[in-house]
């Protein structure tokens, strides 16, 4: 399998390294690619990286992940619970975000080598939408 279209690590060609989570901490690949193999986990990092500031209200994330998946406003609640009792816990043990629970507040704190496979993903997921 070709890795062509893979992140790149900036240097033209995919990289052996694992990618930068935090402050240049390495983080595992395995956990890296279970973090991305859940839709819901991709969008929220994808919306956090997306943001100026890396920081989203609670409520901003449900209503993304939620509208992204096209689901109802029925689906908001199962969503909410989702995000809060799996996804966001998930990916707060990975360093990839930083969950405040009281606060109700999520920081980004995946580095740009995680942006890139984020992006891979949702370039892949799309064209194979459109096959």
């Amino acid at each position: 399998m070709s890795n062509e279209h893979a992140p790149t690590g900036g240097e033209g060609t995919a990289t052996d390294a694992p990618p930068s989570a935090v402050n240049g901490r390495s983080i595992d690949i395995d956990g890296l690619f279970e973090v991305l193999a859940d839709r819901h986990r991709r969008r929220v990092l994808e919306y956090l990286g997306g943001t100026d500031d890396g920081v989203a209200a609670f409520s901003e994330l449900v209503e993304h992940v939620a509208e992204s998946d096209g689901d109802s406003t029925d689906d908001h609640g199962r969503v909410e619970v989702d995000l809060h009792h799996n996804h966001l816990p998930k990916l707060d043990d990975e360093n990839l975000v930083e969950y405040d629970s009281r606060s109700k507040t999520v920081r980004y704190r995946a580095g740009p080598a995680v942006g890139e496979w984020v992006e891979f993903a949702r370039s892949y997921e799309s064209g194979r939408r459109r096959q």
